[in-house]
């Protein structure tokens, strides 16, 4: 009776040894990465920028998205913050737009197309 206790224990241990050896093999060997990509139309943002000629650099830190501008006329403030801009800052030559955790992908975006 005692001999098999033992030898369920044993095959209830090699049961949960063989599932989490076979579940790590299967989440490591599956691609997990997705693509995640900004829902911002950076065709439209580059027009409310003033246009590709307008724009002299882009910038994104975690939360911000700073442009370099050649010239502030012909922005079009409106239209950036219907987007999604939760703050503009105008400075001298730059203006930085708060996109949240999608800075750094439109930021991707805008480097791409330009």
């Amino acid at each position: 009776m005692e001999f098999e206790y033992v030898l369920i224990f044993i095959g209830i241990a090699l049961a949960i040894i063989l599932l989490y050896y076979g579940f790590t093999r299967f989440i490591k060997n599956k691609d997990l990465k997705q693509d995640v990509v900004s829902t911002i139309d950076v065709s439209a943002l580059i027009k409310a920028l003033g246009g590709k000629e307008n724009i002299v650099d882009v910038k994104s830190s975690p939360s911000k998205l700073t442009v370099i501008l050649k010239s502030h006329t012909g922005l079009d403030i409106e239209m950036i913050q219907s987007m999604g801009a939760s703050g503009i800052v105008e400075g001298k030559e730059n203006l930085s737009m708060i996109f949240g955790k999608q800075s750094a992908l439109i930021a991707e975006d805008l480097k791409r197309i330009l």
